[in-house]
């Protein structure tokens, strides 16, 4: 409602409707209310018309106040043969646009990554920089505005962060802060699924040869899942297996962290990674050591899904202090994939269950769910750790009790073991084994058995 009625050069008449040419709708209103009701045929006429304009957000002004953060004292030598801080001022690391904006060559280069050099007095000139600030963003703004899908936006925006030295946020060209969390919450609110679960792969940006964006990541045929979280969580991925391998790279992988996490923050879907997979595309798991010479089409035509085969990794490859392989942090990830999801387990904390072991079935209870990159940690009866990697009877299961309803039994209490009579299986209350009624008690109190 606080978007209507929308910009436009004539006023909205008394029955609601516009006498104009053209109406300028914010992206969210476009994506979510009109395109789906708009006919086939029409939609590309309504998407050129639209894509004319670009909504950028709350973004910092451009004026002398800003223009200080680039601000130095240029250097000048001393009598002594020493540079020191002279009196005239300069501006420098401005941004500068390269390349035509939606072409593959365009970037804006920030701080040290500048290829250009002041000349002159072209820097020092306030108006000058300010003029230069201006049309790197106007150049950004074009560049944006014709990309085709939110989803692709949000994706150039998100590499910006991650790939360039400008400390993880930039309130140049973005809204708030300019940091991950104001990017990916911005184009949630404004396209919101569109951005966060489209591809961020067009068909028309893929023609080879063709003057159009290229992406970063280099992989011209999409990732699976091929979705934005898909894609980032690839990325990261791969940032820390390369981390991994060469130790003296620069430690870049926790911006891609913080970007795989600011999408499950706001709301991006975890759903395909539990579908069946249906092709081997570059994914999460190629990164990893040895994946290509483990799974080999054979596991894609059981259907397993995509945190599946990262458990089934996991189990095949456990993670050993002196790895140099990226097993910890495909556990973690996996981990925070679970929780985000819908799937319900069948075992609470606390559940009395049995494992399958090397040695045979062994009871314990579950101390935690979604441990490590597996569905459950339990703590066996003789004290050990173990961990279930599916949750299916193959691994973990309830176990036989040795008692049925109605048998006589001793349960050890504070005061020392107390006959009674069990009443159930499996508690409702807490999951524990049985519901015993006590004979010092009256029958409508009862204790649970935890262990069995």
């Amino acid at each position: 409602r606080n978007a209507w009625p929308p910009k436009t050069d004539t006023q909205v008449k008394q029955d609601g409707s516009l006498n104009a040419r053209e109406v300028v709708l914010q992206e969210g209103i476009y994506w979510d209310f009109v395109r789906p009701f708009t006919p086939v045929n029409d939609r590309v006429v309504v998407s050129k018309r639209c894509s004319t304009r670009f909504y950028a957000g709350n973004r910092v002004e451009l004026n002398e106040s800003y223009l200080k953060k680039f601000e130095r004292r240029a250097k000048v030598m001393n009598a002594d043969g020493r540079w020191v801080d002279g009196d005239t001022v300069v501006y420098y690391n401005l941004p500068v646009a390269r390349g035509g904006p939606g072409a593959h060559n365009f970037r804006l280069e920030f701080g040290e990554e500048m290829e250009h050099v002041a000349e002159g007095n072209s820097v020092s000139d306030p108006n000058v920089a300010l003029d230069m600030l201006r049309a790197a963003r106007r150049a950004w703004d074009l560049h944006l505005s014709k990309l085709p899908t939110p989803a692709t936006r949000l994706d150039v925006c998100l590499n910006i962060l991650a790939t360039t030295g400008i400390n993880g946020s930039c309130s140049f060209l973005f809204d708030g802060k300019g940091d991950v969390s104001d990017v990916v919450q911005f184009y949630a609110s404004m396209s919101g699924s569109c951005a966060l679960n489209l591809s961020v792969f067009h068909p028309t940006y893929r023609s080879p040869g063709a003057e159009v964006y290229s992406f970063s990541c280099g992989w011209s045929n999409g990732v699976f899942p091929d979705t934005q979280l898909g894609y980032w969580i690839t990325r990261y991925m791969s940032r820390v297996q390369q981390e991994k391998e060469y130790p003296n790279l620069q430690n870049s992988s926790c911006r891609y962290e913080s970007i795989v996490k600011e999408l499950l923050d706001a709301g991006a879907d975890v759903g395909p990674f539990f579908k069946p997979l249906e092709h081997s595309g570059d994914s999460v798991l190629t990164v990893v050591s040895e994946i290509r010479r483990v799974f080999t089409p054979t596991l894609y035509r059981k259907r397993l899904s995509m945190c599946e085969m990262m458990r089934l990794y996991l189990r095949l490859f456990p993670r050993r202090d002196n790895d140099n392989d990226c097993t910890q942090e495909l556990a973690s990830l996996l981990d925070i994939l679970s929780r985000k999801s819908k799937i319900e387990l069948r075992f609470n904390v606390g559940d009395w269950v049995e494992c399958n072991m090397r040695q045979g079935w062994e009871g314990g209870l579950v101390t935690k769910q979604w441990a490590e990159g597996f569905t459950y940690e339990v703590e066996l009866a003789n004290g050990t750790m173990a961990s279930a990697p599916f949750d299916t009877n193959e691994f973990i299961r309830r176990p036989e009790l040795r008692f049925r309803v109605g048998d006589r039994v001793e349960c050890y209490m504070d005061e020392g073991w107390m006959p009674g009579t069990v009443r159930k299986h499996w508690s409702d209350l807490n999951g524990c084994p049985y519901e015993v009624v006590l004979d010092k008690y009256k029958t409508w109190e009862f204790c649970t058995a935890p262990c069995d």
